[in-house]
């Protein structure tokens, strides 16, 4: 009996382990660095413009530019908080 309390035990620390180490390895919304440079690489090159209208607006070029931060060097910047007059109603 005491050995199914002890098995039972291990078992369960285990699996705590195992759901707070997941917790730990969670991926973030950039994937790795190889891919964050390579979508740097289009979405920086205005030759894309021309095709791609993300890449003329220039939002897509500062996002990855982000992205290999956070992908690369770990640093996180928050997403800026969007704000409009028109929503509001204060224009």
């Amino acid at each position: 009996m005491n050995l199914n309390k002890w098995l039972l035990g291990v078992v369960s620390g285990l699996l705590l382990l195992g759901l707070a180490g997941a917790e730990e390895d969670k991926k973030t919304r950039v994937g790795t660095c190889s891919d964050a440079k390579k979508q740097q690489e289009y979405f920086c090159d205005m030759k894309n413009a021309a095709t791609d209208s993300m890449v003329a607006l220039g939002t897509a070029c500062r996002n990855a530019k982000i992205n290999v931060k956070e992908a690369c060097e770990g640093v996180v910047v928050p997403d800026p908080q969007y704000k409009s007059c028109a929503m509001e109603q204060k224009c």
